[in-house]
């Protein structure tokens, strides 16, 4: 890496000419902070999962991450240029400001409160050296702060419209610099930034729009907007070191880059991640800079490459190396061998029992929709692994055998085979017969007044016996007395005073003289077949009955099986009168106790 101080300086096209060196997925979650050591060649991050993750940006590799469990982390910083300690806000319990040492992760020290700047309208300063809260300062709304270079100005931004500067030798005399400036967007300020050369401060925002004011005068130099930010998230955006350039991520993945000097947007760079970019930070020291994103939780091609031999011997060569011990991952192996819909391939799901338990649960939520993304049709296997002895070729033949060979059964799941056979049949649908249809055609044109079906068992389908024009009072000679039948039948009547017509299907079932197929398949069909006469056919069926004989069916009975009484009278309950008249004079009864004493 380049010393940015005595090797290069920055340009419009040094900065057009950045690509992406690295790239880190050492989180199951959002990056919510990323800090540089003072000589730049370190790094640290703290994530939305409670970890603090370090880097040695010379070797361009992680060499270690911490957690924060219990508290959470949150704004971490590495203090006064020492490599061995790191301070940090807590986003659980109590947000107390946390000073930890990287060295044995233990922590040094505690800031209880609040965090530096808080929703109670108040700043609080610290000394590393002491606990104790060493100076409060009240201001007109919920702040955020920044420190300037040298340590001796700090800003406030208030309630998102205006910059209050204290001098910290005097900060108990209020303020000494008021800037007000109100955006023309709605949106909150996130985050207050001094440049290094202490003239400029950069106002970050959850809307479309970042802004530089003067630091001396509070006018406003420059409003960038141009970027995407369409979920109002809090974006960070940074200047770089020589303060002669404001840069921020964007909701799209991409870095946008602006001169101080004109104004002038002069680069976007593709950061080449799948979702917002939440952290942003130049190093102070060298050419690079990093950006961290919101993870969208998104299935993103990681590695692929071309057969070089047949499947099996491939397989072991191809998939081990991909098995890392601790983040679960995707493998889809293509076989040699096809069908219809083309090459078959192998869904290997990887879920190590190392890796973050949100990253276990994240993994099976997905993979049904990448199944059917891909295709199902695809996937001729689907082997699940949390060792590399289940995934490996050897694992694999394994599985082959084991779901070839059929499994034993015991008593009680053969009786659960038989009820889900069962189960099964009571959603049979057999089809009408082209005689059938025309017969209930026929019905809702009221061309005839009654049908009788069947079941014909061998061809499964439902026949027509016969459509007989009847009377009521024939109606109970139709009914077989040996064998099952479906009947509809309009019934013909007066109701009130007014002549009425109501449909009414029978479902008759003689004793036990059927055998138990026939008055399962009956039983079974009749729903599906109701549906369809309703459904196709706009048969509105008034009243639906099960009947094993025609003795019953008179008159009378249709009238009450279609015009069921809403109540019944009943007679009211008399509660018997108190004694006393309306009021007192009520005995009370106790219960007897032994030998005739009140208990």
């Amino acid at each position: 890496m380049k010393n940015i101080v005595a090797d290069m300086k920055l340009t419009d096209g040094v900065l057009r000419s950045f690509r992406v060196a690295r790239t880190y997925r050492k989180n199951s979650s959002k990056v919510n902070c990323v800090d540089f050591s003072q000589n730049g060649e370190n790094a640290v991050t703290s994530s939305e999962d409670d970890c603090i993750v370090l880097y040695d940006l010379l070797e361009g590799k992680p060499t270690g991450t911490l957690f924060s469990k219990k508290y959470g982390v949150d704004l971490i910083r590495y203090p006064h240029g020492d490599l061995e300690t790191v301070v940090y806000s807590s986003n659980k319990l109590d947000d107390t400001i946390r000073y930890l040492s990287l060295t044995d992760n233990k922590y040094i020290r505690y800031f209880p409160g609040h965090t530096a700047s808080s929703f109670d309208m108040t700043v609080r300063f610290w000394d590393l050296r002491s606990q104790n809260c060493q100076g409060l300062t009240s201001t007109q709304g919920k702040p955020i702060c920044s420190f300037d270079p040298e340590g001796l100005i700090f800003a406030a931004g208030v309630e998102s419209n205006a910059v209050d500067l204290y001098d910290l030798r005097a900060y108990d005399k209020g303020p000494f610099a008021h800037f007000e400036t109100k955006f023309t967007h709605v949106c909150d300020w996130t985050r207050i930034t001094f440049s290094n050369d202490g003239k400029q401060i950069l106002i970050s925002t959850n809307g479309g729009v970042i802004r530089v004011l003067s630091a001396f005068s509070g006018a406003v130099l420059h409003t960038f907007s141009g970027y995407n930010n369409s979920k109002r998230l809090s974006l960070e955006a940074c200047f770089t070191p020589d303060s002669q350039f404001v840069m921020i991520g964007s909701e799209d993945g991409r870095v946008h880059v602006w001169s101080t000097e004109n104004g002038m947007k002069v680069a976007v760079l593709d950061g080449k991640h799948p979702g917002p970019i939440s952290s942003l930070q130049f190093n102070p020291r060298y050419m690079t800079f990093v950006s961290a994103c919101t993870s969208t939780e998104e299935l993103v091609l990681d590695w692929y490459r071309e057969p070089e031999q047949s499947w099996d011997k491939d397989y072991d060569a191809f998939l081990l190396p991909l098995l890392t011990p601790q983040e679960p991952c995707y493998i889809l192996y293509r076989l040699d061998s096809k069908n219809p819909q083309g090459y078959e391939w192998i869904f290997l799901a990887w879920s190590p029992d190392q890796s973050p338990v949100r990253q276990k649960m994240v993994y099976a939520a997905t993979r049904a929709t990448l199944k059917k993304e891909f295709g199902g049709g695809h996937i001729k296997d689907e082997i699940f692994g949390t060792v590399e002895d289940d995934l490996c070729f050897q694992g694999y033949l394994r599985h082959m055998s084991s779901c070839s060979s059929p499994a034993p059964i015991s008593l009680a799941e053969q009786e659960l085979q038989q009820v889900k056979v069962t189960e099964t049949l009571q959603g049979l649908a057999f089809p009408l017969q082209e005689q059938a249809k025309r017969a209930l055609q026929q019905l809702k044109q009221k061309r005839i007044n009654y049908i009788q079906l069947k079941l014909d068992v061998e061809r499964e389908t439902i026949e027509l016996v016969h459509t007989t024009p009847t009377q009521t009072q024939e109606l109970p000679c139709r009914i077989p007395k040996d064998s099952p039948r479906y009947h509809f039948f309009i019934f013909k009547h007066s109701y009130q005073g007014q002549l009425q017509e109501a449909l009414v299907f029978i479902y008759s079932m003689p004793g036990y003289t059927c055998s138990i197929k026939e008055r399962m398949l009956y039983s079974s069909c009749k729903n599906r077949l109701l549906d369809e006469v309703e459904r196709d056919y706009q048969l509105e069926v008034t009243k639906k009955m099960e009947i094993d004989s025609g003795d019953g069916l008179t008159e009378e009975f249709l009238y009450e099986e279609v015009h069921p009484m809403d109540h019944t009278l009943k007679q009211a309950f008399s509660k018997p009168r108190g004694s006393g008249g309306k009021r007192g004079n009520k005995h009370s009864i106790k219960g007897g106790g032994e030998n005739g004493e009140e208990s």
